[in-house]
């Protein structure tokens, strides 16, 4: 069931438009039909249009009450007659574009908050929303459309591009933001990284002098931290999508478009190429380099640089087939001690 409470909802709209929108060849089509919400195929309800991705999933269709679905290939022993089908060659990225348009964005309606603070010395127009009991320190740089949640705090000299929004309780200091980023709840961008020499007297803090520079189109998960440099930059590629409570350490480069799933670590200094993708938990290693298109299997440990276009899995990780074979070999050798 979906809480329309808590977000805009749009339409409802005609198969045609929807079908026109995504490119969609359309089968068993009732021009009366209007649609009037998007959900996956286990919470969809009459009036909603749901996909298929996976070919293991197409038997919930025979149960489901949606009233269209988006798929790949029309088997018409799969739909009901009551059911419209839509056929496009990616039903998944088909869905994505379609709940946009019942489920938009929120617009930036410009408002600065009495209880917030702006230095004098910062830059930005009257395009911008600032909620309440944020702080903006001298010489920040906000482009246009930003909006600023209720108690963040932006550190001098901190500039963030047009249409990027960061929403409550997160601070960002020693950065620079490019346009339409999408920073989470409680997120730390800036902050010193790990850097100290061990003695056996203790250890001496290296002083962090660098900044993190974040590319246009990111998005940072919530309560996830992104070191400064320690001289030189960290960096977050175009388009890179972040989880919740991801740890990214200084000086760490990330490429363009790349995935990476709740309570990843990566160690300072690390290069991770385009494309990448990493399931939870993943730990990336210090000073390695990782292959554009590497994937990276929930809980791998990666210990040393990685081919481009490897799929990998296992502590320390090993390809894929390789993982798959030490656990075939490890499930024989424990039967038979147990014989």
């Amino acid at each position: 069931m979906l809480h329309n409470s808590f977000q805009k909802v749009m339409g409802p709209y005609s198969i045609a438009n929807l079908a026109s929108l995504v490119n969609a060849k359309v089968h068993n089509n009732d021009s009366k039909v209007l649609i009037k919400g998007a959900a996956d195929i286990d919470n969809a309800s009459e009036g909603d249009i749901t996909f298929i991705s996976i070919k293991n999933t197409l038997d919930k269709l025979k149960k489901s009450n949606a009233s269209a679905c988006l798929i790949d290939k029309f088997d018409p022993d799969y739909f009901s007659n009551n059911m419209t089908c839509l056929v496009v060659n990616d039903p998944h990225a088909a869905f994505a574009m379609i709940s946009q348009k019942f489920y938009p964005v929120e617009s930036v309606i410009p408002k600065i908050s009495k209880n917030c603070e702006i230095s004098d010395m910062s830059y930005y127009d009257s395009s911008i929303r600032v909620d309440s009991y944020s702080i903006i320190e001298e010489k920040v740089t906000l482009g246009s459309n930003v909006w600023i949640g209720s108690n963040c705090f932006i550190g001098k000299g901190v500039s963030i591009g047009d249409g990027t929004r960061i929403l409550s309780n997160t601070s960002v200091e020693c950065a620079e933001i490019g346009k339409n980023v999408l920073i989470y709840n409680g997120v730390r961008i800036g902050q010193k990284g790990f850097g100290f020499a061990p003695t056996k007297s203790g250890h001496i803090s290296i002083p962090q002098l660098g900044m993190v520079k974040i590319e246009d189109n990111v998005e940072v998960g919530a309560n996830s931290c992104i070191d400064r440099g320690s001289y030189g930059y960290t960096i977050i590629g175009k388009g890179t999508f972040i989880d919740n409570l991801v740890h990214i350490a200084h000086n760490v480069i990330i490429g363009k478009y790349c995935a990476i799933a709740g309570q990843v670590g990566v160690a300072g200094s690390a290069v991770i190429d385009d494309y990448c993708m990493f399931g939870g938990q993943v730990g990336i290693g210090g000073h390695i380099n990782i292959g554009k298109g590497v994937q990276a299997g929930g809980q791998s440990g990666i210990t040393k640089s990685v081919k481009p276009g490897l799929k990998i899995s296992g502590t320390p990780a090993v390809s894929l087939n390789d993982y798959h074979r030490q656990a075939i070999l490890l499930n024989k050798l424990t039967k038979k001690g147990k014989g």
